[in-house]
């Protein structure tokens, strides 16, 4: 689905959208409507953290800023996570 139907979609839902290049790295986008967020960048999976030879899965912080290309926001195959 295009950017404007999946954002519709994922604000009537509380969801996220991403489309198949970002979620295979990790990364989804939670649409807001508030003045200090606009839209979150939020991990999809854990990161491994290896200490003392133990791994454990860490989530990263969800990050505030997005840039879209053109080509992001032409994209047909956002969807909702």
């Amino acid at each position: 689905m295009n950017i404007i139907e999946a954002v519709k979609k994922a604000l009537q839902e509380n969801k996220a959208i991403t489309n198949p290049d970002d979620l295979e790295g990790g990364i989804a986008f939670l649409p807001t409507n508030s003045d200090c967020f606009g839209i979150v960048l939020m991990p999809t999976e854990p990161i491994l953290d290896r200490k003392d030879g133990i791994s454990t899965e860490v989530w990263q912080a969800p990050g505030r800023f997005w840039n879209p290309r053109a080509a992001d926001l032409l994209r047909e195959d956002w969807e909702i996570v």
